[in-house]
């Protein structure tokens, strides 16, 4: 949670310290951690003065989308211009200390609950890799495979990250998402994956030619000289914000966001392929919302209120668990022989979280199926082609699908190769070829299920080849 900044009561002297530089990584198993390698400040509402807001770093990462079990891998780097300081901080000559609860509303709407006590002035970027592992084993497995492969919680950036980085990202059996941004610096160009890691050397040698606020510390109006009592709103604040001993309603909010952006996951995954209904997903979403409005109601009446009494509300939402996306995959029945050598386009661990589909089909062919060749793409837009086969025979006309189109149907003759083969999809267009020899077959796919791709056999010719498909089952819930 970031304040959304009002006017400031206080005044003070400001002292400036010099500048510093740092490159470091951290790995992130909750947002606590994950603000606190972004250096993220939260507060209900803050006297920003003349700073202005701090928000951009908070919207990154809402947009990260962030899951109940997502692991997050931040790579920082930071240029330190100053770090501003304010001391012997009091009231403002023209701001009379609150006294009574109406008193202390009308300054909370002027002033807010705190203020900015220390800015911290510069340039910096940052990059981050997110895991959205769907159980507890599955993110400890990727913690395990990033400690194999040297990182570990916390360490200084050295050139090797970056092959550590690529080793495990392409490994990974997880969903992942890549996001990252410059602050302070005009016009910059981000890298690429690839090079994040000397990007982020360098980063510290960049001029600041735009400066930022990278961070804020904050201090309550309890804190200054001469408030009076300003013990309502603090208590508040703790309560929704927490502090050093306890969580407050803003780690809860967290909570039920993530099993949220779980969900909405799910559910997009379950409409690309081919509007699965889940019944006990879509409830839950309900009652997610439902504790969503509960604790937003809170913060309004903070808002309006700040002197209110609260009651922590009920979240029936966090007694759930955490859904994870459940199939069965299956092959179509094997037509043709048992030359050539094996290939399967379809990783099952991966395919359908990064929902990949079908863009394109073509045959080579004569007598025979001289060759299959499939273009996927996924959610992202990675392209990956699939040549099974030879370069003879004349090739057939592009077959393109759409999204929410797929393979429907497989028709054709075989025998020791696959003779002919004639590939449909949703809207009954197809393409075939291939000769007259082998025995008829036809396949076409069950009722509730998708063909993802293909498998087979192929060297010279298009040995033998099945279609891989998927049944969407009803999510499994982890706690």
């Amino acid at each position: 949670m970031n304040g959304y900044g009002v006017s400031t009561a206080v005044e003070g002297t400001q002292v400036t310290n010099g500048g510093s530089s740092s490159v470091f990584y951290q790995v992130a198993l909750d947002t606590e951690t994950l603000y606190q390698a972004l250096d993220i400040s939260q507060s209900v509402s803050v006297g920003f003065g003349p700073f202005g807001s701090v928000s951009e770093k908070s919207d990154f990462v809402r947009q990260l989308n962030l899951t109940t079990y997502s692991l997050n891998i931040v790579v920082h780097a930071r240029h330190v211009k100053g770090v501003e300081t304010a001391t012997a901080f009091r009231l403002k000559n023209d701001v009379p200390p609150p006294v009574g609860n109406d008193q202390l509303r009308s300054f909370f709407r002027s002033y807010g609950d705190a203020f900015i006590s220390s800015q911290t002035i510069g340039s910096e970027y940052y990059a981050v890799y997110t895991f959205y592992a769907q159980t507890r084993e599955e993110q400890n497995s990727v913690t395990a495979e990033l400690k194999a492969n040297g990182i570990f919680e916390f360490g200084t950036v050295s050139g090797d990250l970056q092959a550590k980085l690529d080793l495990v990202t392409k490994k990974t059996q997880v969903r992942i998402s890549f996001n990252q941004n410059v602050a302070g610096i005009a016009n910059p160009k981000l890298p690429a994956p690839e090079t994040l890691i000397q990007y982020a050397l360098d980063f510290p040698g960049i001029p600041i030619d735009a400066p930022s606020i990278l961070s804020f510390g904050s201090t309550g109006y309890e804190h200054v000289p001469g408030v009076g009592s300003f013990e309502p709103i603090a208590h508040n604040r703790t309560y929704l914000v927490g502090d050093r001993a306890a969580s407050g309603l803003a780690d809860d909010l967290a909570k039920v966001v993530q099993l949220d952006n779980q969900i909405d996951w799910l559910q997009a995954v379950y409409r690309f392929y081919g509007d699965y209904s889940d019944a006990k997903v879509s409830e839950a979403g309900k009652v997610v919302w439902s504790d969503i409005k509960a604790i937003n109601d809170q913060l309004e009446t903070y808002i309006n209120d700040p002197t209110a009494s609260f009651k922590r509300p009920p979240l029936p939402s966090l007694e759930l668990g955490t859904p994870q996306l459940q199939y069965q995959i299956a092959e179509s029945p094997v037509h043709g022989g048992d030359g050539g050598d094996p290939f399967y386009d379809v990783d099952v661990n991966t395919y359908l979280q990064r929902q990949t589909r079908i863009s394109s089909v073509q045959l080579r062919s004569g007598g025979y199926v001289d060759a299959l060749i499939v273009t996927y793409i996924d959610k992202d837009g990675t392209r990956r082609t699939a040549n099974h086969g030879g370069g003879g025979g004349g090739l057939s006309q592009t077959l393109t699908l759409l999204p929410g189109q797929f393979v429907t149907s497989l028709r054709g003759r075989a025998g020791q190769y696959t003779d002919q083969l004639r590939v449909t999809i949703s809207d009954n267009r197809s393409i075939g070829g291939g000769g007259d020899g082998g025995s008829p077959y036809s396949w076409g796919v069950p009722a509730g299920s998708v063909v993802l791709g293909f498998s087979g056999r192929s060297g010279r010719y298009l040995d033998q080849v099945e279609a891989v498909y998927a049944t969407l089952q009803a999510a499994k819930w982890a706690h």
